[in-house]
């Protein structure tokens, strides 16, 4: 499938916003899509870590910050909260297709402080990074009501150290798949629907073309535009397996939406989002918001797997999840749905 550009000229009743925050802004640039030929036109970025590519996409804000999977993140403890910086971490970013735009050292990295590694709640983090001085900006969509449709993408390196990109794997997807299945294989997922998204589309590992892995980011389709909205959290896997056994699985993307004012707190600037100007509009203002964090985290019979699939991670298995943490059994999840429902 072939990518390519356009300027953006935004749609009428299009309302572009940068979130409320003190400070000075110059004016930013949007891409206009045109079915899914205009991907090109919007700058995409992969992290590295000791020189080497992760499959964790970053959503660029600005030429200089964006967000990550904290679970591609390397920690000093199991609380996920001093980030080890030791490990070398790069933003490699991509001028469109198959073009570099160049390679930045990350110099802070800051997870966000609700981040719960047992059941990847709040799975999300700032890089800062270097920058060439050249500044840009990308717009994150910060309403789902608005989107139309939803674009896939996974971006990849065909080598790290030459800075050589291949060409992207994109899809177009409009979910009709039940929302209850996708809740009885993750319980973060059932309670927090809102801040999740969830598919069973994969596309092929560059690590091993027998495998399959999810997309790293979803961009919201608002017509005639689309923005990043979203980064892959987690998977929950059916079986003893992972990606490459033909198992059941469901994959889970954070929505960045609700993290847009703690990210403001991070950088100290406006953040550039945009959404349609209609009055059922709300901006979450709330700078320490945190997803419901469930009790029982596991599901009986289901591998939960994060951060890079590069190099498979994996927070539990169907023996530790029964033998240790009480993993929910079906009958329980259907429960608790039920009860959810009724509320």
């Amino acid at each position: 499938m072939r990518l390519g550009n356009s300027l953006l000229t935004l749609a009428a009743g299009l309302s572009t916003v940068f979130a409320s925050s003190p400070g000075e802004l110059s004016a930013p640039t949007l891409f206009r899509r045109n079915g899914t030929e205009d991907l090109q036109a919007f700058k995409g970025a992969v992290l590295l870590k000791n020189g080497e590519q992760t499959s964790c996409e970053v959503a660029l804000m600005y030429s200089t910050f964006g967000f990550v999977s904290a679970a591609c993140l390397d920690f000093t403890d199991d609380t996920a909260k001093t980030v080890n910086m030791s490990t070398s971490y790069e933003v490699m970013i991509s001028g469109g297709l198959t073009s570099s735009y160049g390679r930045f050292r990350a110099s802070r990295v800051t997870p966000n402080p609700n981040y719960d590694p047992a059941s990847y709640a709040n799975n999300i983090a700032i890089l800062q990074f270097d920058s060439n001085g050249d500044d840009f900006v990308n717009y994150i969509a910060s309403w789902r009501a608005d989107w139309a449709n939803m674009y896939f993408v996974r971006r990849s390196l065909s080598s790290a150290a030459g800075g050589a990109w291949n060409q992207p794997a994109l899809t177009t997807y409009n979910s009709n798949l039940d929302m209850a299945d996708c809740a009885k294989a993750n319980t973060l997922f059932m309670y927090n629907q809102n801040d999740l998204i969830c598919n069973q589309l994969t596309t092929t590992s560059i690590m091993n073309a027998t495998c399959s892995i999810p997309y790293a980011s979803m961009y919201g389709v608002i017509d005639p535009n689309a923005a990043i909205a979203a980064i892959y959290s987690h998977s929950a896997v059916y079986g003893q397996g992972n990606f490459c056994n033909g198992n059941k699985i469901y994959n889970y993307y954070i929505v960045m939406q609700n993290y847009v004012h703690w990210a403001m707190s991070v950088i100290g600037k406006k953040a550039p989002v945009f959404h349609t100007r209609i009055a059922e509009y709300t901006e979450n203002m709330d700078a320490n918001y945190s997803m419901t964090i469930p009790g029982n985290k596991n599901v009986e019979s289901v591998l939960v797997y994060g951060g890079d699939l590069y190099h498979l991670n994996t927070t539990m298995t169907g023996d530790e999840e029964s033998e240790e943490m009480g993993g929910l059994s079906t009958g329980a999840i259907i429960g608790i749905l039920l009860g959810l429902l009724a509320l």
